[in-house]
């Protein structure tokens, strides 16, 4: 446990050496328990009535626990790709500690339910840049990167994101026009056949 908590200070006072022992050990399970307990933190933070606190933590650790699978198999490729010279369970370490300043969040939810909404964006701004950065120097460290080129594959997923949701609202677009084209020429034929 001590072991546990001087991972989670040194995340906060010198995380390049935190990540790096983390990803190039492979800590898996101090990970681990380092995100779960962020998970169950934003499960209590976001509780609402309904299903029961039980089943909204284990819904967030499901939908958490995919998208760091996601995540960290797209990074993993992607760094691959690009020579890194890390493992997937290392950057999937790395990730799942680098989850931590979300903990911090539940005080920027409270603020916003007190009605200091301004404070909790800004709050809820600098927790979303530090956990990147701590994402950013996870990949660093994993695989041997600098920090430019770590922080271009980080950004890497969200541009493909975006150009995959670009790419289907084109092709919606597209769907759209062939569809309103083909319903004129129906129009067309309507006419023809009352003309007879």
């Amino acid at each position: 446990m001590n072991h546990l908590l001087d991972l989670a200070i040194a995340l906060i006072t010198s995380p390049r050496q935190a990540l790096m022992e983390i990803t190039n050990e492979e800590k898996l399970k101090e990970a681990f328990l380092i995100w779960i307990f962020v998970v169950f933190l934003l499960s209590l933070s976001l509780f609402q009535q309904g299903p029961g606190l039980v089943v909204q933590f284990l819904l967030m650790v499901l939908f958490m626990g995919a998208a760091l699978l996601v995540h960290s198999a797209v990074i993993d490729y992607i760094s691959g790709f690009w020579g890194g010279m890390g493992t997937a369970r290392g950057i999937t370490a790395g990730f799942m500690a680098s989850s931590l300043p979300m903990a911090f969040s539940v005080f920027f939810t409270f603020l916003a339910v007190v009605g200091a909404g301004a404070l909790s964006g800004i709050g809820s701004f600098v927790i979303w840049v530090w956990s990147f950065y701590l994402d950013v120097t996870a990949i660093g460290q994993n695989y041997r990167f600098r920090p430019g080129k770590s922080f271009l594959i980080a950004l890497t997923p969200y541009i493909l994101m975006v150009i995959f949701f670009i790419a289907l609202m084109a092709l919606g677009v597209a769907a759209a026009v062939e569809g309103i084209a083909n319903m004129q020429d129906v129009q067309n034929l309507e006419s023809v056949i009352t003309q007879m």
